[in-house]
This record gives structure tokens, C-alpha cells and sequence, in this order.
């Protein structure tokens, strides 16, 4: 039975986001390389595909009926805050990597991210379509959407800040398995 491996070196999970929504491949993984930030410090990272379901009963039967609804997809992670990647490298150029995680969330920036399941060797590597060209049975989420619920929080027993942050799918949430 094949596993998606993610404690070896170079196969960890890997979430890039960009600010460039007008890439039209987002159903094939593929995002731009430049102004990308890299999501680092990851914890724990959970993706959620949740399709809903509208449920009835009527006098025709003695059992529910069922029919599905828009799914409510999202991207929840846990990670600890870097100075560069939560506030930005210079809020005053365009990008991703430049605006930092909370700006995006602050100014309703909408996004297009890439989460990588398993692996994070080169970032290079995965972005502007070279996902498809990756043979290492490479998982990978996609779509767009709006970085939301960041709740920093620090203790004594706990003395870096960390955050969760979930990303609010946009429409279609793409899933794909480079082998």
C-alpha cells in the first residue's frame, strides 16, 4: 500500500500563496513562481473538502432524502510566525512574499495558493507548471480563496507567537497527484 511520506527530509508539506489570481491553471497546480510566499514555520496543516448535504423527508417514503450541495472547502494550518512572512518583506511593492500573511488577511487580498502535500526540497520546482513535471508521486491541493481567522498568541510556557490561519476556498478546491 503506497503512503504519502511526510517525516523525511524533503517531503514535508509545503503551502505557497500568491497574489496573482489571474493564473488560469489553478485545476493543474500550477502557480506563479515570482512574489510567492512560502508559508514556513508549518505545525500542522489540515485541508477540508466538505461537501454539504440538504436532507428531507416526505410522506412517499419512511426514509430521508439527500442531495448534495456547494462545498465549503478550506485550508487550516497552525504555523510559527516569521517576522518576514507574517508581516511582509515591503508592504509597498506588489506580491505575496512582499505584503506578508496578515495584510493579505487584513485588506481581503484574494489569493491563489498551492499546498503541496509532500514535498518542499525546491520551491522552484513546483511553481509556474513545473508540478506536472515533478515523478515522485507528489500530492498537491489547489484553488483560490482568502486568508482568514489569524488569532496570534504567545505564554510563558510557550514563549514564540503562533497563529492559525485558514484559508476560505474560493469556488473550485482542486486536489492532484503527480506519479
Amino acid at each position: 500500500m503506497a503512503r504519502i511520506t511526510v517525516n523525511e527530509t524533503g517531503t514535508q508539506p509545503l503551502v505557497l500563496i500568491s497574489t496573482d489570481i489571474a493564473n488560469g491553471n489553478v485545476q493543474t497546480g500550477n502557480i506563479e513562481g515570482a512574489n510567492v510566499l512560502s508559508v514556513t514555520c508549518l505545525q500542522d496543516i489540515t485541508i477540508t473538502s466538505s461537501t454539504g448535504v440538504f436532507s428531507w423527508a416526505d410522506f412517499c417514503s419512511v426514509d430521508m432524502n439527500k442531495l448534495p450541495t456547494p462545498a465549503d472547502n478550506e485550508v487550516s494550518m497552525n504555523i510559527v510566525i516569521d517576522n518576514t512572512g507574517y508581516f511582509g518583506a515591503n508592504t509597498a511593492n506588489a506580491g505575496a512574499s512582499n505584503k506578508g500573511i496578515a495584510y493579505l488577511s487584513q485588506n481581503k487580498t484574494p489569493i491563489q495558493f498551492l499546498v503541496v502535500w509532500n514535498y518542499n526540497a525546491n520551491v522552484a520546482a513546483v511553481t509556474d507548471g513545473n508540478i506536472s513535471s515533478l515523478t515522485s508521486n507528489v500530492a498537491w491541493s489547489s484553488g483560490q480563496g482568502f486568508i482568514t481567522s489569524l488569532a496570534p498568541t504567545v505564554s510563558p510556557d510557550a514563549p514564540v507567537f503562533v497563529t492559525p490561519i485558514t484559508i476560505a476556498v474560493n469556488g473550485t478546491m482542486y486536489n492532484g497527484l503527480e506519479t
